[in-house]
């Protein structure tokens, strides 16, 4: 009885740790390796770290410098960090540029698919049994930036596929639809399916697809795959290069042509209810972005990871950042995000002891937000509690857009205005609205809004009408009660099943 009793208990036990396991998930995502293959330890930094003449006092790092791409001590360090960290996650989201920043005069095509190879054979060599889900960036095209429309034209994506290694790791029915343009879409279980996006065809550094209609016929496609999703009732997330909306760190500077960036959020509106993730890369810095609907509400999360390589921007103002990796944590289930842990590698330090396995934990949003989802509601939340710039919660932030590489930053008016512009408003018109201080579904609260001034009459017409309603509210009850008959709800008014934070 005893043993009948103790193998009952641990089938039990097993059979809890099994649900349990169900209930959570983990997936990582990296992006902006930039790998640069000419980095060397004694080149000039003023020229990306390549061969030249260097004074003694600079110290260029094995495993990088904030003025240059990443080496490959750099690239197998994250790679490694992140086998360390969590060595076996459901998938890992690749969100693009593995070429460096360098001209075009030192690139050619076949340099462009040897570069973004090695980086697919590492990451092959570290998860062989992991699926990877990978996108293409701006820098990935050769000439960068020109990422081709015309798919007949070009041999561009097959080149991908079959010199960088993307037949091997996107498979058979994912590789067809990525030769059509760059983009794909894949089952991550029964009901979460994800469209990895080519959204480098709407960059406005994009010249061969300026003033088109459709570039590669992404747009009805994506529409096709998302009323897919709606009628088989599974939940999708968005992996892209680059996100629409503006940067947070340059008032006014957009990513997207501005007919691109209105379809774009048309489309995510329309299908938000089937739309559970948004994941970006591209800025390099630490953000995201809150779309809301014409009412207010939020609908949509965007989720902006920095990068591993550490490259100082060439734009005013834009700094560089500390390399990063990303995991998260989501419900199988209904593929709601749950939380992400940031980790980092401080340059300084790593290039100092000599020791690239020192990636360290960042923060955890459940812990430095106090939210357990990532939800837009959820969010949201989050960025009303950025509601000056004293504010902790936005001071922590700050810091982390640049993975600490600034850290105690000063942020003035025009700064703060800038971030929350960037973060609420994604439509250019809006954002424009913000940044001068109007009227949006979002706004920072030190702008001042002219109250509405309500005739006197109509407070006695709505007292009137609230006096009015109670006394037919007690009439019908007395009613009811004298025929001894309750009220009902009907059948499908169950308001208490809504999900407030979807």
């Amino acid at each position: 009885m005893n043993g009948l009793l103790l193998i009952f208990c641990l089938t039990l036990a097993n059979f809890a740790v099994q649900v349990s396991a169900k209930d959570t998930g983990y997936f990582w995502q990296v992006t902006d390796f930039h790998y640069d293959a000419n980095y060397s330890s004694t080149g000039d930094p003023t020229h990306m770290c390549h061969q030249g003449n260097t004074s003694d006092n600079v110290n260029i790092g094995n495993y990088g410098n904030y003025l240059c791409d990443a080496p490959w001590q750099l690239i197998t360090s994250a790679i490694q960090a992140m086998y360390k960290i969590h060595p076996e996650p459901d998938f890992i989201v690749w969100t693009g540029d593995s070429v460096p920043h360098v001209d075009n005069k030192d690139l050619d095509v076949d340099k462009v698919y040897t570069l973004i190879g090695n980086v697919t054979d590492e990451l092959r060599t570290v998860f062989p049994n992991i699926t990877i889900y990978p996108v293409l960036g701006n820098h990935d095209p050769y000439p960068a930036n020109m990422m081709p429309y015309d798919v007949e034209g070009t041999k561009y994506y097959k080149g991908i596929l079959d010199n960088s290694g993307w037949t091997d790791i996107l498979g058979h029915n994912e590789s067809h639809q990525f030769h059509n343009g760059g983009y794909y879409s894949s089952h991550i279980s029964e009901k979460i399916k994800l469209l990895g996006l080519n959204t480098n065809l709407y960059y406005d550094q994009d010249k061969l697809t300026k003033d088109l209609a459709d570039p590669a016929d992404q747009f009805n496609w994506m529409e096709e795959q998302l009323k897919s999703a709606r009628r088989k009732d599974e939940k999708v997330y968005i992996i892209a290069h680059v996100p629409p909306g503006k940067f947070e760190l340059v008032e006014d500077m957009a990513w997207f042509y501005g007919s691109y960036n209105r379809k774009y959020l048309e489309i995510l509106e329309t299908y938000a209810d089937v739309i559970e993730a948004q994941l970006y890369g591209h800025e390099h810095t630490d953000s995201f972005r809150i779309q809301f609907d014409g009412q207010g509400k939020p609908i949509g999360i965007m989720l902006l990871s920095p990068a591993v390589t550490p490259w100082k921007s060439t734009l005013p103002g834009v700094g560089a950042n500390n390399p990063a990796i990303r995991l998260f944590q989501y419900d199988p289930q209904s593929g709601a995000l749950k939380k992400y842990v940031q980790y980092f590698l401080n340059l300084t330090k790593a290039n100092i002891d000599s020791d690239p396995t020192k990636w360290e934990k960042e923060y955890d949003t459940s812990d430095v937000y106090a939210v357990d989802n990532l939800r837009p509601a959820a969010m949201h939340e989050v960025l009303k509690g950025f509601n000056k710039k004293e504010n902790e919660a936005f001071k922590h932030y700050l810091d982390y857009n640049s993975v600490k590489w600034l850290v105690n930053q000063v942020c003035n008016e025009s700064c703060f205005t800038r971030h929350i512009c960037a973060i609420s408003q994604l439509d250019f018109d809006n954002y424009k609205t913000c940044i001068s201080g109007g009227h949006t579904t979002f706004k920072p609260t030190t702008t001042t809004v002219t109250p509405i001034t309500v005739p006197s009459y109509l407070y006695y017409v709505i007292g009137s009408m609230g006096l009015l309603l109670v006394v037919m509210v007690v009439v019908i009850g007395f009613m009811c009660f004298t025929k001894k008959r309750g009220l009902h709800a009907p059948r499908y008014a169950k308001f208490g099943s809504l999900n407030v934070n979807a």
